[in-house]
């Protein structure tokens, strides 16, 4: 079963731009509803999470990623003043995560004697352990123990923790750059849809396609793919 994760930030706008996060938030939700996808959400003060399963759910919003720039009168303006506010919408596939896995196998292991304070067990035999993993170059040398065999099940223990650190930090900022490609800065220049509320029109400016908002609001995402 396909699934997407939807990213809606607060950007421009202050607090209206927050109110417009959980405003997409709940079209998004109709979307789904209408469609019959499983959603889990997690909001917090200026960001929604949604995490969509169903059939076609990447399709449906392969093109809501980006800037969203909105026109309106914010419902906590007293003037009636028209405000220009921005949220941005980053899409995260599930299925683009990379499960970190250790294959022993590219590692080389050398056993030597171990060096400095220990007693005569611990320099006279080859307790020291030292594991290369040869795709890196990253290596662990162990001669905490007077027992080889303790020495060696500490070095693999570290060297995988070593390997972890660095495939979780590579994935996290591939992640990162890939938000950022999609939202750019956020700022009230960037638009990759615009939501003019007074003429009732939304309009995306990727596909060139235009609808009522008020077709939008009953979760018709699909009228600007």
């Amino acid at each position: 079963m396909e699934q997407i994760i939807i990213e809606i930030r607060a950007a421009e706008g202050g607090k209206d731009s927050k109110l417009l996060v959980e405003d997409l938030r709940d079209i998004y939700l109709k979307t789904a509803r209408n469609n019959n996808y499983e959603y889990k959400v997690t909001n917090r003060d200026g960001f929604t999470s949604i995490w969509l399963t169903g059939k076609g759910v990447k399709t449906l919003f392969k093109n809501e990623s980006g800037p969203h720039r909105w026109l309106r009168i914010p419902p906590t303006e007293k003037r009636g003043r028209t405000q220009t506010s921005i949220i941005t919408v980053a899409l995260v596939d599930p299925d683009d995560k990379v499960n970190f896995t250790f294959n022993r196998n590219e590692v080389i292991k050398q056993y030597t004697r171990s060096s400095g304070k220990g007693g005569q067990n611990v320099n006279r035999r080859s307790t020291c352990v030292q594991l290369t993993h040869v795709p890196t170059g990253i290596q662990v040398k162990c001669q905490d123990q007077r027992d080889q065999s303790k020495n060696e099940e500490l070095a693999w223990i570290r060297l995988e923790d070593k390997l972890r650190v660095i495939h979780d930090d590579t994935q996290s900022k591939t992640i990162y750059q890939n938000r950022f490609d999609q939202v750019g800065t956020g700022s009230r220049s960037d638009k990759k849809r615009s939501y003019r509320i007074k003429e009732n029109l939304v309009v995306d400016h990727e596909t060139g396609k235009t609808c009522t908002f008020t077709d939008f609001l009953k979760g018709r995402i699909d009228l600007l793919s």
